[in-house]
């Protein structure tokens, strides 16, 4: 306490007791003994009052007691079950909850995971997936700046995502420890890892076919590799095995030769006395379709934007691309395409405009800062651009009532903008806007990218040149072009279709892999065609193999109604989703692959989770001897607790018992007052 603080207070005990005795003896009352004790009380509530005016402060420590962060993660997918005894890993859970060391040693925090990372909640060992490395730098980040130690419950098999070996380096100060679920032997075994293969094929076309096979073992075998459709054998082939050249590619083609979903195993025949043979056998399967759609780009100056068209458009295998300068098109040859895209359109594009307004063809213009804009104006009555030689930077913002067709949840607020004309433009007519130009980090009501339907006749403008830098930003983001050309492939889907518009629009896949969550969206449009967010919409599921059915709502998510359907079996499905209220309904059907991720491996990965452990510090045990694994956590010195020491300086007015003393005096010297009849 400082030295002026000190003085202050020497003060206060002054005047307060000044104060107490010219109050009580200037003119005595009383007796002796009642003045006595009237002015203690009142020097003592003085002094008080003046201290807390004062308000010197006083030096505080605090201990607390930090202990180490350990982090229990079970593994819940259905390898476990396959691989494990699922009671002694719940045995093994309830043992660390309870252990009253352990406890008093750690901070204990209990997640599972499959496909994800969650808080522990019940173990259920259904998760279908199983990606480690996800989980793990969840961890890292919920640790994040924090030591901490992982403790995972697995069979060390991942099936989704990186190798988790690289992703627990990336954080090199934590200790990775593991129980390992299964059996820890190697087996010799034979292993159909991967088939890779066309979504989508056309009729009377032959697809390729990649198989990727592994063998683990000493010795040289034979191995035959047969696909089959409906029991019928349509392609086999003898590869042999060694220990070096254990892992092998076959490619091959298949003929498409009928329509719809068709469905194909491949079986690798199995090692003699080979323990897995889960893992020999798989089943793809490829819809079939008798026609693609083709799309011309017709334009009059060369641009990046072009080939950023064409690889986004034929990332679906369903469409043709065909680039041709304005001089190069024949009028006649029009009729064979689903829909033509005007990139940068001028004067020379005028017979192209009539030859297209007698088809009546779905359009896509794409304009900019070479676009005759004064021939745009005249050509088309959709949209209105100024007549200017100007131009500037816009970014996309999303119209949030946008409902022509469905889009996911876009991200392109970050995207390098686009090249537009400066000025005022305007749609006319029923025109829906997806994206609102924004310039500067200001949200204008220029439009940048709007949809129109006119009689069946659909047009898309897009008012800005540049997308190429979308693509590579969409690249950049997610490592993958993949959310770019979907939002791409919708636009074409729309302006490609001449179907006329639903009021019950649903989006699905025609085939799913077992495990994988089954994701059906659905729009629902009153009678003008404007979305409605209060419809109520329910979805009917048949199985087409057991005749069982399945009902449930659909949930409102925004720009669409969705619902997500998991553990179904394989085989084909016929579904029905209907507006409740107004008996509107629509239907379509999907396929069931039958695959199991979590049986392609029947031992554990000992070795992986080993190296992990000695490279990080840690260690490994098998589930029965956990107890081991408690009693080095409980041993090291690494994981010792630390008392904390926190000092800070409190202010007298913090103290709040001096508050209550305060009141306490002048009760009590209030009702001495009043007893003794001074009141």
């Amino acid at each position: 306490m400082a030295a002026s603080t000190i003085l202050y207070i020497t003060l206060c005990g002054l005047i307060a007791l000044a104060a107490a005795i010219f109050f009580y003896f200037y003119k005595p009352q009383r007796s002796k003994q009642v003045r006595f004790l009237l002015s203690t009380l009142r020097f003592f509530t003085l002094l008080s009052v003046l201290i807390l005016l004062v308000n010197p402060s006083f030096k505080q420590i605090t201990y607390t007691t930090i202990k180490p962060k350990l982090a229990l993660a079970i593994d819940d997918s259905r390898s476990m079950k396959y691989l494990g005894d699922t009671t002694q890993i719940q045995s093994v859970f309830n043992s660390f909850s309870e252990d009253k060391d352990l406890n008093n040693r750690f901070d204990i925090d209990y997640y599972s995971y499959g496909k994800n990372l969650q808080t522990f909640r019940t173990l259920n060992f259904n998760e279908g997936q199983t990606d480690i490395s996800n989980s793990l730098k969840d961890l890292n980040q919920i640790y994040k700046g924090v030591d901490y130690t992982p403790v995972i419950i697995t069979d060390g098999n991942s099936n989704l995502g990186a190798d988790y070996r690289y992703t627990a380096q990336e954080n090199n100060n934590t200790l990775y420890y593991f129980l390992a679920v299964g059996d820890t032997l190697a087996y010799d075994d034979l292993s159909l890892d991967r088939i890779n293969s066309n979504k989508y094929a056309y009729l009377n076309n032959e697809f390729p076919v990649e198989l990727i096979t592994t063998y683990t073992g000493g010795s040289d075998v034979k191995a035959t590799i047969s696909v089959s459709q409906n029991g019928r054998i349509i392609y086999k082939k003898e590869q042999t095995f060694t220990s070096e050249n254990s892992i092998q590619r076959n490619n091959f083609y298949l003929n498409a030769a009928s329509v719809g979903v068709q469905r194909y195993q491949v079986t690798v025949s199995g090692l003699e006395d080979e323990k897995n043979l889960e893992n020999n056998t798989q089943n793809f399967a490829v819809e079939v379709i008798d026609q693609r759609s083709n799309i011309l780009i017709v334009y009059s100056v060369l641009h990046p934007d072009l080939g950023t068209l064409r690889k986004s458009i034929e990332s679906n295998q369903l469409r043709a691309v065909t680039l041709k300068e304005v001089s190069e098109v024949n009028l006649t040859a029009l009729t064979e395409y689903d829909l033509v895209i005007l990139f940068e359109p001028k004067r020379s594009f005028s017979s192209i405009y009539s030859e297209l307004n007698k088809l009546n063809k779905n359009r896509f213009t794409i304009s900019g800062t070479q676009t005759d804009l004064g021939f745009l104006n005249s050509i088309q009555q959709t949209v209105t651009l100024p007549v200017n030689n100007e131009s500037e930077l816009v970014q996309p913002y999303k119209n949030g009532t946008f409902d022509t067709f469905q889009v996911e949840e876009l991200t392109f607020n970050n995207y390098p903008p686009l090249t537009s004309v400066f000025g005022n433009i305007q749609f006319s007519g029923n025109a829906d806007v997806l994206f609102y130009q924004r310039i500067s980090g200001v949200t204008t009501q220029n439009p940048l990218l709007g949809v129109t339907e006119i009689s069946g006749l659909r047009e898309v403008f897009l008012l800005g040149t540049g997308i190429y830098q979308w693509r590579s930003q969409s690249y950049l983001d997610n490592q993958s072009f993949e959310d770019f050309d979907n939002f791409i492939d919708k636009l074409i889907q729309y302006s490609a279709s001449n179907q006329r518009r639903k009021r019950l629009e649903i989006d699905y896949e025609q085939f799913y892999y077992r495990g994988h969550t089954i994701n059906i969206q659905a729009q629902y449009f009153d009678k003008n065609y404007v979305f409605d967010p209060g419809a109520s919409l329910q979805i009917e599921l048949k199985n087409e193999n057991s005749e069982e059915t399945y009902q449930s709502p659909l949930v409102f998510k925004g720009s669409a109604y969705e619902v997500e359907l998991s553990n179904l079996e394989p085989g084909d499905y016929t579904f029905r989703i209907k507006e409740i209220k107004q008996h509107i309904s629509s239907g379509g059907s999907f396929t069931i692959i039958p695959f199991d991720l979590e049986r392609q491996s029947q031992n554990a990965d000992f070795q992986k989770m080993k190296t992990l452990a000695e490279e990080t510090g840690g260690n490994i045990y098998i589930l029965k001897n956990y107890r081991q694994l408690v009693d080095e956590l409980l041993n090291s010195e690494q994981f010792t607790p630390v008392e904390r020491a926190v000092k800070k300086n409190v202010p007298l007015i913090n103290f709040f018992w001096l508050l209550a003393f305060i009141v306490a005096c002048l009760t009590t010297e209030w009702f001495i007052r009043k007893y003794n009849g001074l009141i």
